[in-house]
């Protein structure tokens, strides 16, 4: 059975649009919430599947599955931001995996209904643009790149990735002003308009008037956020001076606490700093776990090997100030070197009577 394109991307439906989706006619979104309350359990389930990572199916019915992804984006908003950042970021995730596997014409008008403009060049010989990485014996490996985008919009498209080394310009593919793309960065890039989608109707569904309508079913979106995040255990610095973190460290932990996504390169500079002043690699990990795509696994592997214990044992150590500022985590001018040598400085200060 196919599923209808609402019903798998409701996310597509803006608030905007959403009551005359739902109602059929134009309403405040106080009017739309008031009736999709009767989707209560639909939307419990589609919240609890965010925060188990379990497979969630949508029905056949396009009506039913965008009123309960906006109670769930409601319910999240008005429980704990914890909750919201992990519903955005499985509902950019599931909009990826699925735009995988769409036809051309259901991927490019779900792309431009997500507000990405993008050309496919690939119609002429299935390919696109064409790069030859190197030679596998008499035959060339080719890479295909059948879709580009303007680079003032990927930059804007791709402005949360920017500071991984992959997503770089001048790590891509560029030519005469375009950045060509395969189908799999297309889906990445349309993971993070997901995720910024879902935030920003989660602020639209803020509000003491919204609360009110929902405070009958909001105890039991509350109980879906792990305990260890809803007492804020994970939130305190369990054993070292907090006082002496320098202010980029401190405002990487406060993103991180909000449950807000970090790249690669802050998890990095994070990580590497908490293991250099001290921290166990639990202490680290534990940190980690509000993290809206926390995987407890794949976080110790990773910090086991930042902390040279796998691999070949080479220990990592956190980013100069220099590097901090060229990558844009730099929030003070602090006279000092790197993030470890202000927080031994400032520590020393404070132990001293």
């Amino acid at each position: 059975m196919k599923i209808p394109l609402y019903s798998k991307y409701p996310v597509l439906v803006n608030p905007e649009y959403a009551s005359r989706f739902i109602l059929g006619y134009d309403a405040s979104l106080v009017d739309v919430l008031n009736y999709i309350k009767s989707y209560a359990d639909r939307a419990l389930v589609r919240l609890e599947s965010a925060v188990r990572r379990a497979p969630y199916t949508p029905s056949a019915d396009a009506k039913d599955e965008v009123s309960s992804f906006y109670l769930a984006v409601a319910l999240a908003q008005h429980s704990d931001q914890w909750l919201l950042m992990r519903l955005a970021d499985f509902e950019g995730k599931r909009v990826s995996s699925d735009l995988i596997k769409e036809s051309e014409g259901e991927l490019l008008d779900t792309l431009k209904r997500l507000g990405i403009e993008v050309e496919f060049i690939g119609s002429r010989d299935g390919c696109g643009h064409r790069v030859v990485l190197g030679k596998s014996g008499p035959r060339e490996v080719v890479a295909c790149y059948p879709y580009r985008i303007r680079i003032p919009r990927y930059l804007r498209y791709a402005e949360n990735l920017l500071s991984e080394p992959g997503w770089k310009l001048v790590n891509r593919v560029v030519l005469k002003g375009f950045v060509y793309l395969s189908r799999k960065d297309l889906a990445r890039l349309a993971e993070e308009i997901v995720k910024r989608r879902v935030v920003e109707y989660g602020k639209a569904l803020s509000g003491e008037t919204i609360r009110e309508i929902l405070q009958d079913l909001i105890p039991s979106a509350s109980r879906l956020v792990p305990e260890r995040v809803r007492s804020g255990e994970t939130r305190k610095v369990p054993t070292k001076v907090e006082k002496a973190f320098p202010p980029c460290m401190v405002k990487l932990r406060e993103l991180l606490a909000r449950g807000e996504h970090l790249s690669h390169h802050q998890r990095f500079a994070l990580a590497t700093f908490l293991l250099a002043v001290g921290y166990g690699v639990d202490e680290v990990v534990e940190l980690f776990r509000t993290s809206p795509d926390f995987d407890e696994k794949i976080a110790r592997y990773q910090v086991e090997h930042l902390a040279g214990l796998r691999g070949s044992r080479r220990r990592y150590y956190t980013y100069s100030c220099d590097k901090m500022k060229a990558l844009g985590m730099c929030v003070a001018d602090c006279g000092t070197k790197n993030p470890v040598q202000y927080y031994r400085r400032v520590a020393r200060e404070l132990r001293t009577p």
